[in-house]
């Protein structure tokens, strides 16, 4: 038995999301087709598939289940069955013997709390309940009434449900017109959240001149994390590669942190000089060769950045530093095979 089928024996509808690289729905029926070991996760993140599967029974408004499970995943990105079929059959004794301790859930997880806040954001509007009280302080807020640095009071849901609702209440323009008066901490989160959207092109400018804003008064390295996880869903595909590069020639940007935001949230935007300038940074990264083979091994598990790696790899103006930790990244993966790797 499949988890989808589990829950459709039940009655219930359900919703999946991906929980890896950013939060967004997977189809039902890719879902079901990675379940039965048909095709594989389309977006792998430290060889697992990151789900938050959300079900719920439409004649018992309010009775909903959340699980969050981290799938293993093959070296061709199927689905191990074993440890998903164990999960099944904890929940099958979980439910015929309710008042017995059953211990922890194979292949269950928690989310850190953005994470979690999101997904609750996002489980609110699935349900048709309506948003939180933290959505009406957090939107009060944005509005400049209260004064920027009186943000303390704000918490993670309320900004997470006003990214969730970014088409509802005006509030990608109230974004847009907050984003240059705010505090780091906050605009930090905010970023952070928008990962999981699409901005548009007004939401999408005023962050490329709140970055540019950052950049020339000392940013830190979590700002440039940041702005690089809010522009890597952004709608203006050329403007978000431009500001990408120019983030690659940033000093702050041979640090893992900035470099990990990249890697795994702009993968898209990986390939041709963007990519030569991401691996020419990581190359020179300030935590060495692990770093560099681990974000390296994450990004090639992700269908057909093979091509294009191999591509930039081939590319006359790469540096003595890149063919180096490359080299030794292969000395590592045949190491590892037991020098059968060629």
């Amino acid at each position: 038995m499949t988890i989808g089928e589990l829950i459709s024996e039940r009655g219930a509808q359900w919703r999946v999301l991906d929980m890896g690289r950013r939060i967004e729905e997977v189809p039902a029926e890719i879902f079901t087709a990675f379940e039965q070991q048909q095709q594989p996760w389309p977006v792998p993140y430290l060889k697992h598939a990151w789900v938050g599967i959300l079900s719920w029974d439409a004649q018992q408004p309010g009775q909903h289940n959340i699980w969050f499970l981290k799938l293993p995943l093959d070296e061709q990105n199927l689905l191990q069955a074993a440890p998903r079929d164990a999960f099944v059959q904890f929940i099958l004794r979980s439910a015929a013997a309710p008042d017995k301790e059953h211990g922890d859930a194979p292949c269950s997880y928690k989310p850190d709390a953005n994470r979690m806040a999101y997904f609750h954001a996002l489980a609110l509007q699935t349900l048709q309940q309506p948003a939180t009280a933290f959505y009406t302080t957090a939107r009060s807020y944005l509005s400049g009434d209260q004064g920027w640095d009186n943000w303390q009071q704000l918490g993670l849901q309320g900004l997470a449900e006003v990214v969730a609702r970014l088409e509802q209440d005006h509030n990608s323009a109230l974004l847009t017109a907050a984003l240059p008066h705010l505090p780091a901490v906050p605009r930090n989160v905010l970023l952070g959240f928008l990962e999981n959207a699409a901005p548009d092109q007004a939401l999408t400018s005023s962050i490329n001149d709140v970055l540019a804003m950052v950049v020339g008064h000392q940013p830190t390295v979590a700002d440039l994390a940041a702005f690089a996880r809010a522009l890597s869903n952004s709608v203006n595909m050329e403007q978000r590669r431009q500001l990408l590069a120019v983030l690659l020639q940033h000093p702050l940007c041979r640090h893992v942190e900035v470099l990990a935001a990249i890697g795994s949230r702009c993968w898209r935007d990986l390939h041709g000089e963007l990519l030569l300038s991401y691996l020419e940074a990581l190359a020179r990264n300030e935590q060495g060769s692990g770093a560099f083979n681990a974000l390296v091994a994450d990004l090639l598990a992700l269908p057909g950045l093979r091509a294009h790696f191999m591509h930039a790899l081939a590319s006359p103006a790469r540096s003595a530093e890149l063919v180096t930790a490359m080299a030794r990244l292969l000395e590592q993966a045949r190491a590892a095979d037991g020098g059968r790797l060629q």
